[in-house]
């Protein structure tokens, strides 16, 4: 296991002005490149099921065919990998979220380990690596806080031709729209016209050097195309949550979203335990907090 200490990257007026403005930025370095290097290998270590813990993750890691051009995704790789885990418990990466959500405080909602296989230029008309347009929280309806943040860090020089995100500048400004859970589809186009409906669709992509990272509010439209490089494009998410973020039940009682409803549901859930009602804190073991940094870490 390496422990990583990430570079901290202080979040000022003019920086928290502009994720406020636009609904999401990108940080200077965070990782050193020798960091990177090994998250590389860490990454692939997660999807060859080599663990350090006796644990395994609660998603389908289990399906994946390490052949296959589809995007690989796991969730909690925390729990999975140690090295990873250093740095998903960050405190400088905590304290930056939670500056930027305006809260004294954050905690880990979950984390994503993701792989995009390259398919080469021939592969243009791919779409099975695609991420469709969505708003995080369309998945996270949950939570108690729509004040959620992302941050995404690119584990080698990101473009759009190697499958980089896409954020929908100003996006977070147009509240939930209830058909932005998506992240599973594939057709951008479609789900353009079905998410713009007139309003300013603003394509930015988000275009990061190896180690660097950007943050979005868990209400800003995002999504991703083909990596039509030669090589897999590798990142690590962590999701935060402000401190106090609570479970909200079953049933949103602003938006009446009906009961099964897949957003109104999450994995996060069962790990409240079976007592589990509106109001439970999502806190403990399960949601580490990593701002302030508790004692001993």
């Amino acid at each position: 296991m390496t422990h990583l200490t990430t570079k901290p990257y202080e979040i000022t007026d003019n920086i928290l002005k502009e994720y406020q403005e636009r609904g999401y930025l990108r940080t200077a370095p965070l990782l050193s490149e020798e960091q990177i290097s090994i998250l590389n290998l860490e990454v692939d270590r997660i999807f060859e099921k080599d663990y350090d813990n006796d644990i395994y993750p609660y998603d389908r890691v289990y399906e994946y065919d390490l052949n296959s051009p589809d995007i690989r995704k796991v969730n909690n790789g925390w729990w999975l990998n140690n090295t990873i885990r250093s740095l998903v418990l960050s405190p400088s990466l905590g304290k930056m979220a939670a500056s930027l959500m305006g809260s004294p405080g954050a905690r880990i909602w979950h984390d994503q380990v993701v792989v995009k296989p390259g398919v080469g230029d021939e592969g243009e008309n791919f779409s099975g690596a695609n991420i469709g347009w969505h708003q995080d929280y369309a998945h996270w309806q949950v939570s108690s806080s729509i004040n959620m943040c992302t941050l995404w860090i690119a584990l080698q020089d990101t473009d759009l031709h190697n499958g980089g995100m896409r954020t929908i500048v100003q996006s977070h400004e147009w509240g939930l729209n209830k058909n932005a859970e998506n992240f599973h589809l594939k057709d951008l186009d479609a789900l353009k016209d079905q998410l713009s409906a007139g309003k300013e669709w603003i394509d930015e992509p988000c275009i990061l050097k190896a180690g660097e990272g950007s943050i979005h509010h868990s209400l800003c439209v995002h999504g991703s195309g083909p990596n039509l490089s030669s090589k897999p494009r590798r990142s690590i998410i962590i999701h935060y949550m402000p401190l106090g973020t609570y479970y909200r039940g079953r049933i949103d009682p602003h938006k009446k979203i009906e009961q099964g409803k897949k957003g109104n549901r999450h994995a996060n859930v069962p790990l409240l335990g079976p007592d589990a009602k509106p109001g439970t804190p999502f806190d403990g073991p399960f949601f580490p907090q990593v701002w302030p940094a508790p004692q001993g870490s």
